[in-house]
């Protein structure tokens, strides 16, 4: 799903919005009194807390109260999300949420899913993160339709995911539709194994973020066949994107965006808004995302990111069904 248009009406939505509160007295600007939590539906030290921690930073000194990166792992950000849900709509507690806990949940857990997406108010989308699909050295493939043909030819091949119904999950079984072939999923409790079961040779592909597929690549342990978003990644820009082989209109990056409860006053709203588009222009910010392998994604009003959660929500539901994933 390309964001790229959306980034501009986001764009042309925050010059029109701004004009306009610019000229409500209602909505004079709202300053937090004390510190505000931003919650992390993971541990301490992945990607997801480390990005939130470069966020809460600068974030801090924008609205002059610390931001306290608060880890509520769990899972897959599940845990993090219900007590975002519940928790007072008065600017002080935020979620840095993604696909798995704002997009995936709805369509397959929905009995078990203990809140609704009209639980929470999307203040903006903050980053998103390119995947590359990967395979064992042994593997004799080097580009996705070659990795058909082994698929084809060796039936009883699996691929590793973190957990069921994961982004990374998801996307490996959008890809293997698209291609027309199957392959068995072996679920292990965490991206580590799966990573060490590839390179032992035991499963034969994962689907992986770019920051840990760009690092093995380099160092010649795994290959990497493409890119899982609309443009090749900079950490890989040899490597072709899914839709360079032939698989039309896939784009499917990692993202993560920044979330509040129901019911955030329009005032306080604007803060954050206006907050974080500060923070995500900084080149320093820009530096540093980078190093995650992240790119951010600035523009995005929280009207537009609700029509970006709604396509991504319906995306994951058509993946989710064309594969008849079940629930752990």
């Amino acid at each position: 799903m390309s964001i790229r248009p959306m980034i501009h009406a986001g764009v042309c939505a925050l010059t029109l919005a701004t004009t306009a509160l610019g000229s409500t007295a209602a909505l004079a600007q709202w300053k937090p009194e004390r510190p505000v939590k931003l919650l992390v539906g993971f541990a301490p030290g992945g990607s997801a807390d480390t990005l939130a921690r470069l966020i809460a930073e600068p974030l801090g000194r924008k609205i002059g109260q610390p931001v306290v990166v608060e880890n509520v792992p769990g899972a897959g950000g599940n845990i993090m999300a219900q007590r975002l849900s519940t928790a007072p709509a008065d600017g002080y507690t935020l979620g840095m949420g993604a696909a798995g806990s704002m997009s995936v949940t709805f369509n397959l857990n929905p009995a078990a899913t203990k809140y609704k997406p009209e639980s929470f108010a999307p203040v903006t989308l903050l980053a998103t993160q390119p995947n590359v699909v990967i395979v064992n050295n042994n593997v004799p493939a080097a580009n996705i339709n070659e990795l058909k043909s082994y698929i084809q030819k060796n039936p009883q091949a699996s691929y590793g995911i973190a957990g069921i119904g994961i982004s990374n999950h998801l996307i490996a079984e959008s890809m293997l539709s698209r291609l027309g072939v199957k392959m068995e999923a072996v679920a292990y409790k965490g991206a580590a194994p799966v990573i060490t079961d590839l390179l032992g040779g035991h499963i034969a592909m994962t689907v992986d973020n770019i920051t840990t597929a760009a690092a093995l690549v380099k160092e010649g342990k795994v290959k990497a066949l493409g890119v899982t978003t609309a443009k090749r990644a900079p950490q890989l820009p040899d490597v072709p994107t899914l839709q360079e082989q032939g698989i039309r209109n896939f784009d499917m990056p990692t993202w993560q965006g920044l979330f509040a409860p129901a019911g955030l006053p329009a005032d306080v709203m604007k803060t954050y808004f206006q907050a974080v588009q500060e923070v995500l222009k900084d080149p320093a910010t820009h530096e540093k995302m980078a190093l995650l392998g992240s790119e951010p994604v600035a523009g995005v009003s929280s009207a537009d990111f609700v029509k970006y959660l709604a396509k991504d929500r319906q995306q994951w539901a058509q993946t989710i069904k064309a594969a008849n994933i079940q629930p752990q």
